[in-house]
């Protein structure tokens, strides 16, 4: 920390760092998110990471819907694959670029298995069936019965809307982060027992795009700067429940590299399971009253 008067060499050094690192105090760096208005939170590995209250889409954490068939677009090989839903959906349960993983399909012969939990992009869907597309065309095996599709974001944290981006220009600065999240959920019980809810801030670092022209960012190297962890109890059936999470003074720093870097509130349903079967598996999982500020200071 530079001092006054400046009277050796390495005080003024000192101090000519710290003017040009720009002005002490609050608010040379400042961003977040704020809303009150009801969402529900989409379990997906990119933005946007929620759905307005009357979307048609489902949203859930865990959404399992059983196979009758599975169709090669035009021929083998094929970038393009049509999974058939056993039962009609009320409505077309994914849009395009959603994931979708495929579990417990019993197939034959040489080629490519349609499980595949990594996620598959999809290209279109209906009630009745949802179609994916691959990178590349595919050599497919065979499909002879059984699967299901959806999703797995159970014990996985999932991003939520409340986030804020800021630079770090000084090896003295901190950053300053709160939040707080208001929410709700149903979920399906298997197994009497207990099951924890993590809400957590994490940090992650910008990388810059190394796409020709690009001005966007990458992130990665993700640190938690703080958790809470709410233990739930369910019982066999359905039910819903809910929570409300509130972090104030949180400072990450002193000592962080010169960066930019993105603060975001994440959630994590942590749930058991039996024979490989969860006990409880979560179902919509709804927001409230919610925000995350992060901001800078100079000291």
């Amino acid at each position: 920390m530079s001092q006054f008067p400046v009277n050796t060499e390495e005080g003024l050094y000192e101090a000519v760092n710290y003017l040009a690192s720009g002005p002490s105090g609050l608010g040379q760096n400042f961003q977040g998110f704020s809303a009150y208005l009801p969402a529900y939170v989409r379990p997906k590995g990119r933005q946007p990471w929620s759905l307005p209250i009357d979307s048609t889409l489902d949203p859930s954490i865990y959404l399992n819907i059983p196979i009758s068939n599975i169709t090669i677009v035009g021929g083998n090989p094929s970038r393009l694959v049509t999974f058939t839903f056993a039962t009609a959906q009320p409505t077309a349960p994914f849009e395009y670029g959603d994931g979708f993983e495929v579990y417990d399909v019993i197939e034959t012969g040489p080629g490519e298995s349609y499980n595949y939990s990594g996620g598959y992009t999809v290209y279109e869907c209906t009630t009745t069936d949802v179609t994916i597309v691959t990178s590349e065309p595919l050599n497919w095996a065979t499909y002879v019965s059984g699967g299901w599709g959806g999703r797995d974001f159970m014990n996985y944290a999932t991003s939520t809307d409340c986030n804020g981006r800021v630079s770090v220009q000084s090896a003295t600065t901190q950053v300053f982060v709160s939040a707080q999240l208001d929410m709700s959920w149903d979920y399906t019980c298997v197994v009497d027992g207990d099951y924890s809810i993590i809400v957590s801030i994490n940090r992650l670092k910008g990388f810059p795009s190394q796409t020709p022209g690009s001005s966007e960012y990458l992130f990665a190297d993700s640190v938690l700067i703080s958790e809470k962890t709410f233990v739930k109890t369910a019982t066999a059936g359905t039910g819903t429940d809910s929570l409300e999470a509130i972090f104030t003074t949180i400072l990450d720093g002193p000592n962080l590299d010169f960066g930019y870097y993105w603060y975001i509130l994440e959630i994590e349903f942590d749930v058991n399971s039996t024979d490989g079967v969860y006990d409880t598996t979560i179902g919509k999982v709804t927001t409230g009253l919610r925000s995350l500020t992060s901001q800078v200071i100079k000291q």
